[in-house]
This record gives C-alpha cells, sequence and structure tokens, in this order.
C-alpha cells in the first residue's frame, strides 16, 4: 500500500539532523569568530547544542536497518526476558531436574497424537478439544466435495426430496439436539442468541431488508448494505451446515461472528431458530 522505506525515510530523517547539527556548528563558529554577541549568539547556541545532542543520540544509537553481531542495547526490556522454561531447560525446582514436562490432565491437545514423554502418557486426546467430528464442528458432511475453484457440492434433491448429502450436512447434527437436552431448549437458546447477534439487522423476523421496509436497525438506518431476508426459498434450499457456516464465517457483506458465538451449540441453535422462523414465515420446500 505504501512505497515508502521506514527505514529510508527515518534515515533521511536522522541524516537531516546531524547535517543541520553540522551547518549551526559551523554557522556559530564562524558567528564566534566575527566576534557576533547577543540575541543571536544566544540563538545560535541554543539550537546548536540541541542538535548537537541529537546527533551524538545517532552516532551512539545508530541509523534504522543496521545490522551488527553484537548484543543490543536493552533499553526497556518488555517482556525480551521472561522466567520461563525453554525446551530442554533446567529447572532446580523439580527432583528430576528436568524443565520439560508431561502436561496436566485435561490440557487442550496441540494435535490428534498422543503426547508421549519417559514420564507417562496420555490417554487418547479428547476429540471435543480436536473438533475432530467436522459434521458437529464444521457442518461438513463430506469435506472431499469441495472443487477446485472453490465452490461445493449441493445436497441431493429427487422429487422435492433431499437424497443425498453433498459438502454440508443437511440437518443439525443429533449430538446438538443432546447436548442441548432436546429441541425445545435448542430453540429457545437459539431465539435468545439470534436476537442478540443477529436481529439487529434481519430483524426480529429476519426479513432484513432497507430504508421504509427494513425489520432491523442496521437497515433502516442505512447503516450498511440491505442485510438479507433469511426466510427466502434461496436460504431455506440451504442445507442447515451452510447456513452454520454463514453464521460462522460470514457471506458477502456480512462478516462472520464466530469469534462472538464461541459455543458451537450457540451457533447450531441458531440455524434452529432460523428454520422455525422459515416454518412459521411457510416453508415450501418442507415435505
Amino acid at each position: 500500500m505504501y512505497y515508502i522505506d521506514p527505514n529510508a525515510f527515518m534515515n533521511s530523517v536522522l541524516a537531516a539532523i546531524v547535517g543541520t547539527a553540522v551547518l549551526l556548528l559551523a554557522a556559530t563558529m564562524f558567528a564566534s569568530c566575527l566576534g557576533k554577541r547577543g540575541r543571536v549568539m544566544s540563538y545560535l547556541n541554543m539550537f546548536t547544542a540541541l542538535f548537537g545532542a541529537f546527533s551524538l543520540v545517532v552516532v551512539v544509537m545508530g541509523f534504522r536497518g543496521q545490522k551488527s553481531d553484537s548484543r543490543p542495547w536493552h533499553i526497556f526490556l518488555d517482556m525480551k526476558y521472561q522466567p520461563k522454561y525453554t525446551s530442554q531447560g533446567q529447572s532446580k525446582y523439580f527432583a528430576d531436574g528436568r524443565g520439560n514436562r508431561l502436561s496436566p490432565a485435561d490440557t487442550v491437545p496441540f494435535d490428534g497424537t498422543d503426547y508421549a514423554a519417559d514420564a507417562g502418557s496420555h490417554n487418547t486426546p479428547n476429540p471435543d478439544f480436536l473438533k475432530a467430528d467436522k459434521r458437529y464442528y464444521l457442518g461438513v458432511a463430506d469435506a472431499g466435495a469441495k472443487r477446485p475453484d472453490g465452490t461445493v457440492a449441493g445436497p441431493k434433491w429427487e422429487g422435492g426430496k433431499l437424497t443425498g448429502e453433498g459438502y454440508y450436512v443437511n440437518h443439525i447434527p443429533p449430538q446438538a439436539v443432546e447436548k442441548a437436552n432436546g429441541w425445545e431448549p435448542l430453540l429457545k437458546r437459539g431465539q435468545v442468541q439470534f436476537n442478540r447477534h443477529c436481529a439487529v439487522c434481519h430483524g426480529a423476523s429476519g426479513r432484513g431488508g432497507s430504508g421504509e421496509l427494513a425489520y432491523g436497525i442496521v437497515g433502516a438506518y442505512g447503516l450498511s448494505v440491505p442485510p438479507a431476508n433469511v426466510l427466502t426459498v434461496e436460504v431455506q434450499a440451504q442445507p442447515d451446515g451452510q447456513l452454520f457456516n454463514t453464521v460462522v464465517n460470514g457471506k458477502g457483506a456480512m462478516p462472520g461472528y464466530g469469534h462472538q458465538i464461541k459455543d458451537v451449540m450457540d451457533r447450531w441453535a441458531i440455524v434452529a431458530y432460523v428454520r422455525e422462523l422459515q416454518y412459521a414465515y411457510g416453508n415450501p420446500l418442507v415435505k
């Protein structure tokens, strides 16, 4: 975006300061030789001292972008030196003197492998921590159904009924319903989350829009592009996993809300409540 090298720019500023200091020093010495006195000499002495001090700092600290094998000066340590154990470091706290320890129980694993050490090993990592269930955590049914151009295969329809899945899961995973203790609690949870995160744009009814026809605050005041109507036939035809993906990662002008709606069950609850709104509005695709 910017075509100015910050090192070159700052070095030019520093060079200008040093050059100004040299000129002021020469002018002061010349004026002194001419026997000048009074206010002119006072200003010359003041500016010469000021720019001379700046130049001394530049000479001592160096210019930006310079490389050196010497150890850098740390005037403000910040967090460069921390009281921590590095890899394979020694620890006097433990009897065996080792800094490397087995992670405490229930620690989130780094990946899907077993963490093993000579002090022991954990059982198979918890799949919830690893998000191993792609259907529940990502809404993905078949990751291989994603085409090279980024598009995904849609669900399979025959006679107006779903007969197979594409990239996304067609329906909310049973795991979400079980964790919510049933459909009714899941829908109530979805209503709360929808009104908290979605209604400001799409309205409590989910119809979105803008201007006088807006159902949400954002559209009514023209604060963004017209929010989508989630009750349309096109949105109704999307599989539940695709709606889940839209909630998490966004779509078009809509930003993702994954950073705000962190609980996976809340995300599925929103999908369930959107389906309830669609059903109440009149869903022609339900057979």
